[in-house]
Order: structure tokens, then sequence, then C-alpha cells
């Protein structure tokens, strides 16, 4: 068994999608359940989940982190695999899951936008560079596309109840706890493309993730954090020495990483 968990809030524009897609896996429905935590959506997000999903949970954990460990929680399956309910799943996402989770104890894949522009590329490429670590046994699981075995996943603590940064930090625990990881082409995810927009504060808010998780250790900055979607260039003019600090902090995490390596 299989458990899914999609973590929402007032996504009903997406949402409905994204469960579609899961239903239709080349993966028997027997083997699998779908799990979606609602963080106490405002709009039809929780009665859209209803319509597919085998549990809707209220989310009661901090943060996305917080939400996906809800979602474990209530899961019986013996793999746990995790997407976003903006993100459409290809037809041989969980068979692909399944087959490298049989081998190994955490798994991930591409994650590739949906009508991408040349930020989203940008990113997209960006991402991949991540794969250079691979040969170290460190996977930076994105989020959208991250599964793993559930004895493994509790083994480590599961999910920590932060939003920003929330899947590198369970990658980092993996890493650390000698988990062994596998990135398979075949178990490739849809995300979409509206965070892209603003590459350049998004770029800042992951900078200042960094600061905070690797440098201040301030885990209340993970949790309310200034959101890409929210940010102007006035703001990012206002914050620019806190952003160009936070900027030269990933840099020397980025070389402390090496040297665990």
């Amino acid at each position: 068994m299989i458990s899914v968990v999609v973590p929402a809030l007032n996504e009903a524009d997406h949402i409905r999608d994204c469960l579609l897609s899961l239903e239709d896996q080349s993966l028997d429905r027997a083997r699998y359940e779908i799990i979606v935590v609602d963080g106490g959506s405002e709009d039809e997000t929780a009665s859209l989940a209803g319509e597919f999903a085998d549990k809707v949970v209220l989310q009661k954990s901090l943060g996305i982190g917080g939400a996906r460990r809800d979602g474990a929680l209530a899961a019986s399956g013996e793999m746990l695999a995790f997407t976003d309910a903006d993100t459409v799943v290809s037809h041989g996402w969980l068979e692909a899951a399944a087959k490298n989770l049989s081998r190994r104890d955490a798994c991930t894949g591409p994650v590739v936008y949906l009508n991408p522009d040349m930020q989203a590329e940008m990113l997209r490429r960006w991402r991949e560079m991540y794969r250079l670590l691979y040969h170290s046994n460190f996977y930076y699981i994105i989020g959208s596309n991250m599964a793993v075995r559930t004895d493994a996943y509790w083994s480590i603590g599961g999910h920590s109840e932060i939003s920003l940064l929330d899947d590198y930090d369970l990658s980092l625990r993996l890493f650390k706890h000698g988990r062994r990881g596998a990135y398979d082409r075949d178990q490739v995810v849809y995300t979409s493309s509206r965070r892209t927009g603003k590459l350049l504060t998004y770029t800042a808010t992951v900078a200042y993730g960094h600061y905070h998780y690797l440098i201040t250790k301030d885990h209340e900055k993970l949790l309310h954090y200034p959101k890409p979607e929210e940010m102007s260039l006035s703001s990012l003019h206002s914050s620019g020495r806190r952003i160009s600090s936070s900027l030269g902090s990933v840099h020397a995490s980025l070389s402390r990483i090496k040297r665990i390596f």
C-alpha cells in the first residue's frame, strides 16, 4: 500500500486536476490511498477533495511540513508519496515510486513546469544542478515529487513543522541518517508555473530561508516569511541588505555541504 499525501489550502482551482491524475494511475487503485490535508480552506477545496480522496484530514500541525506530517500520521501505507495540490502527476508516477522504494529509502524525479516561460526554465535548470550531489547520495527531494518508505520517514522524525524549505530539511536529515535515495526520470510530475513569474523575489525568499535554516536556526522565520507572489521590487529594495546577507549565507552554506560530502 502507498499513501499519497496532498496538502492543500484554498486550491479549488487546481486540486481537481491533481486528484484526477492520481486516480488515473497505472498502479491498481487498490494498492494506494489518497489523503488530502486541508489547511482550513475558505473555498471549495475540502468538498472537491472529498469527491476523490479516501481521507480528507483537517490540518493540526504548523506549516506545509506540518500538513505533510498530518497526512503521514493518517496514512496506512508502507510507503508515503507526497505531491502538491497544484501539481499533476504522470500516469506511471506511483508505479515508478513503488519500484524505486522496493530498493531505496526515498526517491524523486523530474518536476516539469506547466506552461513554462523563461523564468520557469531558469528555475528548472537551477534545480537540475542538485543532481550533481546525487553521487554523494544527497537527494534534494522537491516537495511536489517525493516518496519515502514509511519506516525511514518516521525513523528521522518525519516532516518538521515549517513551510519554507520543508523538503530540503527532510532531504538533509535522510542524508545525515544514511538513508539511500534514487532519482528516476519515469517518476515525473507537472507543476504550476504560477510562482515563477517573480523569479527575483523567489530567489530572495529561498536565500532568506537558507539563512535562517542554516545560520540563525530560527525556524519561526521558516513559518512566517515573505511570499514571492506577495513581494514587490519596492519591498525588495527596502530589505536589500538582509537579502544580500542571506545570499552570502547561502554561498557559505553550500560550502559547508561540500565539506560534509
